[in-house]
């Protein structure tokens, strides 16, 4: 396979003090010795350190950038959720699109190459968060590998009509599914159905899990429960442990 791009004199931590050529194809590390001949295209690192792309596992990009439309006078979960609650009705598929760019470029620019976000759906928003970052996903992805999860931030049980958009999200190509089981009057029974969409679409699982941090009110030990009722927690199962994330 010919080489499309040469790092050259690199410095990488397995092999320092010694510098290495880096030789990329395919948009893949392909060969690093010590040197490459080749007649490619490259950049000289004059021994600086080359160091894998950033990850980012957990960020909002629909709701990046909204300080100046919110108030937090409580410094309070729950007022950061109503304050948004009542912004986002007013998002437009374009505004967030503009929002989500702006952050996402930042990124981008300081080396992140694989990003899951976030994005709310429920009737107040509907899928114009979801449509606006499918859309930044297609236009970035010669830079950055990016996951959409798709969540009831504002609960499901207990909001009705989400259900039903998150399975729309899910059947346009959402990646993931999330919940907030903290959010619903009903948790558990909020957890049994994220699960029962996940098993459906056949995708992974992300949870914002006991974040307000109300020890009489874990539900750790439901997700896990659940984990291995839905036989997802076999060694050897085609989903491992690793795709259900409580953050």
């Amino acid at each position: 396979m010919a080489l499309e791009f040469i790092l050259r004199h690199a410095c990488i931590g397995a092999r320092e003090p010694e510098l290495v050529d880096i030789g990329v194809a395919g948009g893949r590390i392909v060969q690093i010795a010590p040197r490459i001949d080749a007649d490619a295209p490259g950049e000289d690192l004059a021994g600086r350190i080359a160091v894998p792309g950033f990850v980012e596992t957990h960020i909002h990009l629909d709701k990046s950038c909204i300080l100046d439309r919110c108030v937090s006078r409580e410094g309070t979960l729950a007022e950061a959720i109503a304050s948004v609650a009542a912004a986002k009705r007013a998002f437009t598929e374009e505004d967030i699109y503009a929002r989500a760019r702006r952050t996402l470029e930042k990124a981008i620019l300081q080396g992140t190459m694989r990003m899951r976000t976030h994005v709310e759906v429920d009737p107040r928003v509907g899928l114009r968060g979801f449509h606006a970052i499918r859309r930044l996903k297609r236009d970035y992805a010669w830079a950055i590998d990016l996951e959409i999860c798709v969540f009831p931030q504002e609960g499901m049980l207990n909001d009705p009509g989400t259900e039903e958009l998150l399975i729309e999200a899910c059947t346009q190509g959402a990646d993931l599914i999330g919940g907030c089981p903290y959010t619903d009057n009903d948790s558990h029974g909020h957890i049994a159905r994220v699960f029962a969409i996940a098993k459906k679409f056949d995708c992974a699982i992300d949870f914002h899990l006991d974040f307000d941090l109300d020890p009489s009110q874990m539900d750790l030990e439901e997700v896990c429960r659940k984990t291995e009722e839905f036989g997802w927690g076999r060694a050897g199962c085609r989903r491992s442990r690793d795709q259900i994330i409580g953050a």
